[in-house]
Order: C-alpha cells, then sequence, then structure tokens
C-alpha cells in the first residue's frame, strides 16, 4: 500500500513540476512570496528555476514509475515452477 501512495505522490509532482505547467506556477509563486528575498532571487536566476523545475520533473517521474515496478516482497516468495506428482498409468 506504501508503495503505492509513494509513487502515486511522485506522479502529481511530476505532473505540477513538468515544463507545461510551470509557466503557471512560477509567476503564481512569486505573487505570493513578492517581498521576500527568495523572491527576489527567483526573478533574477528565472532560467535556473524552470531548469530546476524541469529536473525535478523528470526525477519524480523515474522514481515513480521505478516504485510502481517494484514487486512487493511482503507477499513473500512464490516458487516460479511447481512440481507436481507423475500419475503412472498401467497399460495391459
Amino acid at each position: 500500500m506504501w508503495k503505492k501512495i509513494r509513487s502515486g505522490f511522485m506522479f502529481v509532482v511530476a505532473c505540477v513540476a513538468s515544463p507545461c505547467c510551470t509557466p503557471i506556477i512560477v509567476p503564481i509563486g512569486l505573487a505570493l512570496l513578492a517581498g521576500t528575498p527568495f523572491a527576489v532571487w527567483a526573478s533574477t536566476h528565472l532560467g535556473w528555476v524552470y531548469g530546476g523545475l524541469t529536473l525535478l520533473s523528470v526525477a519524480s517521474l523515474v522514481m515513480a514509475l521505478r516504485w510502481l515496478g517494484q514487486k512487493s516482497a511482503s507477499k513473500g516468495s512464490k516458487p516460479k515452477t511447481t512440481i507436481k506428482p507423475v500419475q503412472e498409468i498401467n497399460h495391459p
């Protein structure tokens, strides 16, 4: 259950930080943080902010796919092949 939750969370982070959403999110974030030192730094280094968000999006997408693809170890290890008893048939 935890793996599904964390992979879902990372998919949300990947979608929010994706390059198609950053032109909307960054100006809203700068408007909300207006007057703070972070907003001043982010507005002067806007290219680095967009690049960092793109990197965050790619990294979180990779982590989400990796976590989603992991098999659960808590289910126990089951053998892939099962050995069935062979029944002999007597022919006259």
